[in-house]
């Protein structure tokens, strides 16, 4: 395989790492499908199917991660069971309904609300839960740069 290739493939790698930072923005599954081109073009001698099945689960139990986090941040502040629904059907809604903002909204204004309605909460508090939920996405920003960095060094391993 050819360095201009590798080194390519790596550069790409590095921005889906970096891309992984905001919570709209496909970092990691750009991570995993530039390692599966980058596997068709190697003729799957460095990448192996195997690999990329490892790498494949650990892309879907990414998409989970803002959704988790979400319902964490509400819970670590004080949410209900009500406001930790609230976020995390909040967060699957507004990624339906504005896939830029809504990962960040969605969950906020789902917790507030669930909070609101169904545990009768002031607002100060049901906010307060709504900003838990922001925090923990956040957190989960974080958590997929780790993850995606994970990738990308494994990757490096198998190629050279």
């Amino acid at each position: 395989m050819s360095e201009a290739i590798k080194i390519v493939a790596i550069i790409i790698l590095g921005l889906g790492a970096l891309l992984s930072l905001l919570p709209f923005l496909p970092g990691i599954p750009i991570v995993f499908v530039t390692m599966l081109i980058y596997a068709f073009i190697d003729g799957f001698q460095q990448i192996t199917p195997l690999f990329l099945a490892g790498m494949l689960l650990i892309t879907i139990f990414s998409f989970f991660i803002d959704n988790i986090v979400a319902w964490i941040g509400a819970k670590r502040y004080g949410g209900s069971k009500a406001g930790l629904w609230g976020a995390f059907f909040g967060g699957i809604a507004g990624v339906f309904i504005n896939p830029l903002f809504g990962i960040l909204v969605g969950p906020f204004l789902g917790a507030v609300a669930a909070e609101l309605i169904f545990s009768q909460r002031k607002a100060f508090d049901a906010v307060k839960v709504g900003f838990g939920t922001i925090i923990g996405i956040f957190g989960g920003c974080f958590f997929k740069l780790l993850i995606s960095l994970f990738m990308v060094i494994a990757f490096i391993m198998q190629v050279y």
